[in-house]
C-alpha cells in the first residue's frame, strides 16, 4: 500500500466518528503486551515501526515508550500528524522511511514494536524483506515484538479470501491488507534471520465489527460513563488468550523474538 493511500486513509479516519473506546482498547492491548515482553529488554533506544495510531488519535502504544524513542512510517503526512499529536516534550524522533529500506544502523536498537506493520505488502517476498530490515536493527540481547494479522482467525481468513474492492465498498475494510503469516511461518522466518523466538500468543479477542459499531453508538448517545463500561467489556475478552482456542479468536498473532 503506497504512502499516498495511507494519507487518504488517515484523512478518512479523522473525518469519521472518533471511536475513542475502541482506540483505548487497542492501546491497552498493546501496552499490556509490551510491558510484559519488553520487561527484560536492554536499556536503550526503542522503535515503533508505524505511526498510524499516533497520527489519528491520542490513544496509541507510544504513550508508554521511553523518552528518545523512534517512530517510523512511510508516509510524510502520517509522520507530520503523529509529530503534532505526540508533541516535543518526550524527545521522540520520527522518521519517514519504507520498512523494506530502513535507515537505522544495524544493532542500534534495544527493542522494537512492529505492530501489524508488515502485513500490508502485496507479496511474501516484500513481507520477508521488511522483517529482515526490521530485525537487523536489534542489538545483541534486543527484543522484537511482532504482530501480524492472524490467518487462523476465521474472520481474518474469510476477509483475506474475499475481494478487497468488495469489502472496501461495504465499508468493512477501510484500507488494503496484504500478506501475512501464521505463527509457525513467522517463527521460521525469524529463526532464519538468527533470532530466538521466546514467546507467542494471540491478542485482540474482542469481536471487531460489533465492538466498533457499539463504540460508534455509545459515542453518539452514551457518554463517558458508558464508554468506560464498554472498554472494560472489551478488555474482558483478553482472558481468551489463556485458552487453547486463542488462535481462533485473536485478530493478531504476537511473537516475541530475541537477538542472541
Amino acid at each position: 500500500m503506497t504512502a499516498e493511500n495511507w494519507d487518504r486513509v488517515v484523512e478518512d479516519v479523522q473525518q469519521s466518528p472518533a471511536l475513542d473506546t475502541w482506540r483505548g482498547y487497542m492501546q491497552e492491548v498493546y501496552c499490556r503486551l509490551t510491558r510484559r515482553w519488553f520487561e527484560t529488554a536492554p536499556s536503550g533506544r526503542r522503535l515503533k515501526t508505524d505511526l498510524f495510531e499516533e497520527a489519528i488519535c491520542l490513544q496509541h502504544p507510544m504513550a508508554e515508550f521511553p523518552a528518545g524513542s523512534l517512530g517510523m512510517d512511510g508516509s510524510i503526512s502520517v509522520v507530520a500528524k503523529a509529530k503534532s499529536n505526540l508533541g516535543e516534550s518526550n524527545g521522540y524522533r520520527l522518521l519517514v522511511s519504507d520498512l523494506r529500506q530502513s535507515p537505522i544502523r544495524p544493532g542500534a536498537l534495544s527493542s522494537i514494536l512492529s505492530g501489524s506493520s508488515l502485513d500490508h505488502f502485496e507479496t511474501e517476498e516484500e513481507l520477508a524483506a521488511g522483517l529482515a530490515e526490521v530485525a537487523a536493527g536489534l542489538e545483541p540481547g534486543g527484543i522484537l515484538v511482532l504482530t501480524l494479522d492472524n490467518p487462523q482467525n476465521p474472520l481474518i481468513w474469510l476477509r483475506n479470501h474475499l475481494p478487497y474492492r468488495f469489502l472496501n465498498h461495504l465499508g468493512l475494510v477501510p484500507y488494503f491488507v496484504g500478506m501475512t503469516w501464521s505463527r509457525s511461518q513467522a517463527r521460521r522466518q525469524l529463526e532464519s534471520l538468527g533470532l530466538e523466538v521466546t514467546d507467542a500468543t494471540a491478542i485482540a479477542h474482542a469481536p471487531r465489527a460489533p465492538a466498533i459499531w457499539l463504540d460508534s453508538l455509545i459515542t453518539r448517545w452514551g457518554g463517558d460513563h458508558h464508554g468506560r463500561f464498554l472498554l472494560r467489556a472489551y478488555l474482558a475478552f483478553e482472558c481468551l488468550d489463556s485458552l487453547p482456542t486463542r488462535y481462533l479468536t485473536g485478530y493478531y498473532v504476537a511473537i516475541r523474538a530475541r537477538q542472541p
